[in-house]
């Protein structure tokens, strides 16, 4: 009894450690220039590699973090309402306001990138590997789609923009209800791309 609690409580801390190496001091150093601004998106795109060989557990399955073909067609299905719900305002507001970041001299690499790698390895980062590992934590649902939603709008933090602060954890709010109920990253990388690139396009972030 006393080793298997012993065992819980070191899994615990090892999740801890993982989460501030992994999702609380890169966009520190990022805000603090301690590493450029403009490699923010290879950063976050090199640490999902990292994250899957770690794993939360070393039982932690791919399956478990949302690397499954099981159901792939119904996370798609489910997310596109609200995708296209959240597509129009954005929309609108970029019609009716000057952009707020020039990002016209992104080339169609980029968004290549971004859409085929970039947002899929964020989704797993941020979904699928971190609800496995706040399972270990033995949070609730509420609270565990509530802490990933700040973690990930606190990556944002380097853009030093409230609105895309609030944004960003609407969004991951959305994302992890969604991603809570399909346990599959394929229909959050989906809408994230979509989201993403229309954001990006109409210079929104």
């Amino acid at each position: 009894m006393i080793n298997s609690s012993m065992r819980l409580r070191s899994s615990q801390i090892r999740v801890i450690i993982l989460i501030l190496i992994f999702y609380i001091l890169p966009p520190i150093f990022i805000k603090l220039d301690f590493i450029p601004f403009n490699l923010r998106f290879v950063l976050l795109t090199a640490i999902a590699p990292l994250l899957f060989l770690i794993r939360p557990t070393k039982t932690t399955t791919r399956q478990q973090m949302g690397i499954t073909t099981k159901g792939w067609f119904r996370s798609i299905a489910s997310i596109i309402p609200v995708t296209l719900m959240i597509a129009l305002p954005m929309f609108l507001l970029a019609m009716a306001h000057e952009p707020r970041y020039d990002n016209s001299s992104l080339t169609i690499l980029f968004y290549g990138f971004y859409v085929l790698i970039s947002c899929p390895f964020q989704e797993f980062a941020y979904r699928g590997f971190l609800f496995p590992a706040l399972d270990v934590l033995d949070l609730n649902n509420w609270t565990r789609i509530l802490f990933a939603s700040v973690l990930y709008s606190f990556v944002h933090v380097i853009y030093k923009d409230a609105f895309i602060l609030l944004f960003t954890f609407i969004m991951g709010i959305l994302w992890n209800i969604f991603y809570e109920k399909n346990r599959n990253v394929i229909g959050v990388a989906f809408s994230h791309s979509i989201l993403g690139t229309i954001s990006i396009l109409l210079g929104l972030i």
